[in-house]
């Protein structure tokens, strides 16, 4: 729901594919913002939140369309453990790897790291398994709400996740968005930060 009522919500989605090992290498989606920004006429958004849903549509729970929250059942004779993770994340800048995003690398909006630890166990014992969630929002990262005058780009990358494997999974992402006149100043730092690229 919107905040304010100059507010706007936006909303996408984007596909992408896990290969036989449960890995995706860094993929990027684009949301098209034209209809919002504009820098020669200092038109801008502050994006307030973004939020992701990750959806398997074909997958075991095919009536609810759910991403299961573990990556990997071990077998009840598993020996070793597995450790996945699924990141998904919100910039302006197009990072080469996944491995390069952080809370503190430029240009990044919002993090989420979904993480699945199936543990080692002995013959005949059912594996542990254990699963969470690390999220840091625009809340968190920018509290006024991140300016942009450009297209934002999702990135995802996985480690490990066998249950999807060979499979393709969807992200869906939702925006909180506040249309904004940005001043001669604050253009004038963006345009020589996107520069620096």
């Amino acid at each position: 729901m919107a905040k304010n009522a100059g507010d706007v919500i936006l909303r996408d989605r984007m596909q992408f594919d896990l290969d036989a090992q449960g890995d995706r290498s860094t993929l990027y989606g684009r949301i098209d913002l034209s209809s919002y920004v504009n820098p020669v006429s200092r038109e801008g958004l502050a994006i307030k939140e973004v939020r992701f849903q990750l959806r398997d549509p074909n997958g075991a729970l095919n009536n609810s369309g759910a991403l299961p929250p573990v990556a990997d059942f071990l077998s009840s004779s598993g020996s070793t453990g597995v450790q996945s993770c699924l990141k998904l994340y919100a910039t302006t800048r197009a990072y080469e790897n996944a491995s390069e995003v952080g809370i503190a690398s430029p240009d990044v909006l919002c993090v989420m790291e979904k993480y699945a630890v199936c543990g080692a166990t002995p013959a005949g014992v059912s594996p542990a398994l254990l699963a969470w969630e690390d999220w840091y929002g625009p809340k968190d990262l920018h509290p006024e709400g991140y300016t942009v005058v450009s297209d934002l780009l999702i990135g995802v990358a996985a480690d490990n996740w066998v249950l999807q494997a060979e499979e393709t999974l969807e992200v869906d992402i939702m925006l909180i968005c506040e249309p904004i006149k940005i001043t001669t100043e604050r253009m004038n730092e963006i345009l020589s930060q996107a520069q620096d690229l």
